[in-house]
């Protein structure tokens, strides 16, 4: 409503105003952690007095509405959630869900009394699945977003009455707060390792997408090389798959390696590739590590090249599943809080893949990602796993 629209209405007491003012917040038009009109901007706005104005916002205070915020004013917030369940959504693909986070988050909440479940955002993108938790009245969410370019009105909206906290990347225009591994410093110490270890012709394959997590990987390479005094060559870059239903697609990749000058390294982005990348390698003729060595991403599932393992870089997820869960916690208290982002470093696991020695080779185990649904892996703690578009009532 505009001020004239404000002043040509009935008499307005404290309690019209406070509830206006609510009303206009649970709309969007001032979205939790901004700034509420000062209190000239509101008596003028509403032509009532000072003391009316103050009532108001105090009453949208004690309502949970807005908080006051010192030398700066009152601040819009979410509102109290009085039907708010103890279920926390884990938003992701059906089937790809990183199972290991999954359950040691799962056990963190379940300390809380919160109890975490998976929403499926496959059939209708992670704007339907986070839409469904707020429907269902959920404490919160952790989203792993597979959409590149989300409709933030939707979501935005769903941040109204639902904490949305996003995992391993953020969502595009979208503000919330992102717990993830430090990706950029990690390609960083992976092409380190592989010209300490003697390579100078480094390339990088695996999926190109929009993701944050994507493009910090493939600017930590870039760094990498300027780093050790190289230079990025257009001819290796060599991605094979990219987002939507295109198959890995390895021919750039191996017209690359059947070439006189070829790289004699690769960085591969993303481990779930690394089938592929091998098979491309050994379908040219050549041999890991003597001919080509390779550096992955993730330490997911346990990879074996011949009598090597694949040399990974790999996230501390107990550390990841410990923010998230604080990250919850602070967000279901104060839903205005400003956002955060924390990132987890990433450690080199040495296998032998890179032709690094093997007094060298690292112990660190694998952590399970991301190759079986939840409900399928085997000895898994009994969780449900939701379908949004069929669940009526949680059980």
């Amino acid at each position: 409503m505009n001020r004239e629209g404000r002043n040509e209405a009935a008499l307005w007491g404290y309690k019209e105003i406070a509830d206006r003012l609510q009303s206009l917040i649970r709309n969007g038009e001032y979205q939790p952690g901004s700034m509420l009109p000062t209190e000239r901007e509101l008596q003028s706005d509403y032509a009532v007095s000072r003391g009316t104005v103050r009532r108001a916002l105090q009453a949208l205070i004690d309502s949970g509405w807005a908080a006051s915020s010192p030398n700066r004013g009152v601040v819009a917030r979410i509102g109290p959630n009085t039907n708010r369940t103890n279920v926390v959504a884990f938003v992701d693909h059906v089937g790809v869900v990183h199972q290991y986070l999954f359950f040691r988050l799962s056990g963190l909440l379940a300390e809380y009394g919160l109890h975490l479940v998976h929403v499926d955002s496959l059939i209708e993108g992670t704007e339907g699945a986070l839409e469904y938790c707020a429907d269902q009245h959920f404490a919160a969410a952790v989203v792993w977003s597979k959409t590149n370019n989300p409709i933030c009105s939707r979501i935005h909206r769903v941040q109204q009455v639902l904490p949305v906290i996003a995992v391993d990347h953020g969502m595009r225009n979208v503000e919330t707060d992102v717990v993830a591994g430090e990706t950029f410093s990690g390609a960083q110490k992976a092409v380190e390792h592989l010209v300490r270890n003697g390579r100078r012709h480094i390339a990088i394959t695996g999926m190109l997408d929009t993701l944050d997590t994507t493009q910090d990987r493939l600017a930590g390479y870039m760094q990498g090389l300027f780093d050790a005094g190289l230079f990025p060559e257009i001819r290796n870059y060599l991605f094979c798959h990219t987002s939507g239903p295109n198959p890995i697609d390895t021919e750039l990749l191996e017209y690359r390696l059947r070439s006189d000058d070829r790289p004699d390294a690769i960085f591969l982005i993303q481990d779930s590739l690394v089938h592929s990348v091998v098979d491309a390698v050994s379908r040219c003729g050549l041999s890991i590590p003597e001919d080509i060595a390779i550096v992955g991403f993730g330490n997911d599932e346990p990879i074996t090249i011949g009598s090597v393992g694949l040399t990974t870089l790999a996230f501390d997820w107990d550390s990841i599943a410990n923010a998230v869960t604080q990250r919850i916690l602070i967000r279901m208290d104060n839903p205005s809080a400003p956002t955060t982002r924390v990132n987890v470093g990433a450690e080199l696991v040495i296998r032998g893949s890179c032709g690094a020695p093997r007094e060298f080779w690292s112990t660190i185990p694998y952590q399970r990602s991301s190759t079986a649904a939840i409900h399928s892996m085997p000895d898994a703690p009994a969780h449900p796993v939701i379908s949004y578009r069929s669940a009526g009532t949680l059980k």
